[in-house]
């Protein structure tokens, strides 16, 4: 539904890439004016904004500067971390609804995020050490007694970059790591061992409204990032409650006055664990597309009408009565000679993002720079959406060169 008289108001939209296309072109159908602002010269909401500039979304000052010269009436972000910190502080400085700087630090650093939730949650938190000198961390790794039972993770990045499990190249994963955090600084947490899960969830009014749980598979080559997200009505409801429950206290204490939120869990031993939590809407076009089909509910209409005081009411349809599954692409490692990409598929997909071109090198997945792209198909019929997954990777075929240049 458009919103009437608001052709001058001005909505500013931190990040340009794939996954903030759908924020703002709904920004734009409710005929607000966009302006955006990225690291890329070209990235794809350039395009479809009013406005563009060229800047660091971890960049506060230099993007409190733009929104300044803008004369910005609001702003917000969705589906990318980094940028969460940035719009808050630039909405507390310039008087703006915003979340707050201090909750959004909760939310985007790890370190801030496990001790905010000290003493509240403990039951649902892995043990977890925090290190901001890269020989104090070593040292540590040197006393456990079994490093494959612990992970390191930045305590602010996206993407698992950095993220993996401890092995004999410790000194080199704890590099990499402190390389990753935006902040320099890392956690070594105790690795989980369980399925893990996700929650979407909506907040309005501090109200948390549970939207989605997904069941979530891993790539070989990094059981910390996900490959297949799946909406199949496969969990228990015992399981979805308790996880659901722990989600909105986590979120209650964290303290998030509205928005959408991507929180992801292990369950193991019968307990649940927070991995993280994210005041921002799940990537992967889950947010903006999978949760609208599932649910009949826009998570980002929503969050543009809290942002610009637009009343609505919350109406959720039950998730598990529809199917979807996220897959990420997951091709052997080479240098890519020529792609095939069927007609018929564009037929068969939600949302279909490809990044790979001829000439391209295609390395083993390590974190999410190395997915080259992910479809999404849905359904009212569970088994049908399945075929659905399995004819839409057939659609797609890469040619190698030869395998010798393929990278290890």
């Amino acid at each position: 539904m458009k919103q009437q008289n608001n052709k001058t108001k001005l909505i500013h939209i931190v990040g340009g890439g794939f996954n903030q296309l759908p924020l703002v072109q709904k920004a734009k159908q409710m005929d607000y004016k966009v302006l955006v602002t990225d690291m890329n010269v070209n990235p794809p909401c350039k395009q479809y904004s009013d406005y563009y500039e060229q800047i660091n979304t971890t960049n506060k000052q230099a993007t409190l500067s733009c929104a300044e010269k803008y004369k910005i009436d609001y702003i917000t972000t969705d589906q990318t971390d980094v940028a969460v910190p940035t719009v808050a502080f630039i909405a507390e400085k310039l008087g703006l609804r915003g979340i707050g700087y201090s909750t959004a630090l909760k939310f985007t650093n790890k370190y801030v995020m496990r001790r905010a939730l000290k003493g509240l949650l403990d039951e649902h938190i892995p043990e977890c050490y925090y290190f901001d000198n890269e020989l104090e961390a070593e040292k540590f790794c040197n006393e456990l007694p079994k490093l494959s039972e612990y992970v390191v993770k930045p305590v602010n990045s996206q993407g698992s970059k950095g993220v993996t499990i401890l092995d004999h190249k410790y000194k080199q994963m704890l590099a990499t790591a402190f390389r990753e955090s935006i902040d320099r600084g890392i956690i070594i947490e105790r690795y989980i061992s369980g399925f893990e899960f996700s929650v979407e969830s909506f907040v309005k009014d501090e109200k948390v409204y549970n939207l989605t749980l997904t069941k979530k598979y891993h790539y070989n080559t990094n059981p910390c990032l996900d490959e297949r997200n799946t909406f199949l009505g496969d969990i228990d409801p015992l399981l979805e409650k308790r996880i659901f429950d722990v989600n909105a206290k986590m979120i209650k204490a964290l303290g998030l006055p509205f928005g959408n939120t991507h929180a992801e869990y292990k369950v193991e031993d019968g307990n649940v664990y927070l991995i993280e939590i994210a005041a921002r809407g799940a990537g992967g076009s889950i947010n903006s597309s999978i949760i609208p089909f599932l649910t009949g509910f826009d998570p980002l209409e929503a969050l543009l009408k809290t942002l610009t005081g637009v009343s609505f009411e919350i109406k959720i349809d039950d998730y598990k009565k529809k199917y979807a599954v996220l897959k990420f692409f997951n091709f052997a490692p080479g240098k890519v000679k020529k792609i095939y990409i069927d007609k018929n598929l564009i037929n068969n997909v939600l949302v279909f993002n490809f990044n790979l071109k001829e000439g391209d090198t295609i390395n083993l997945v390590k974190d999410s720079r190395d997915r080259p792209g992910y479809f999404i198909v849905s359904g009212n019929d569970r088994d049908n959406v399945l075929k659905k997954e399995k004819m839409v990777e057939s659609f797609v075929q890469v040619e190698y060169f030869e395998r010798s240049l393929a990278i290890n």
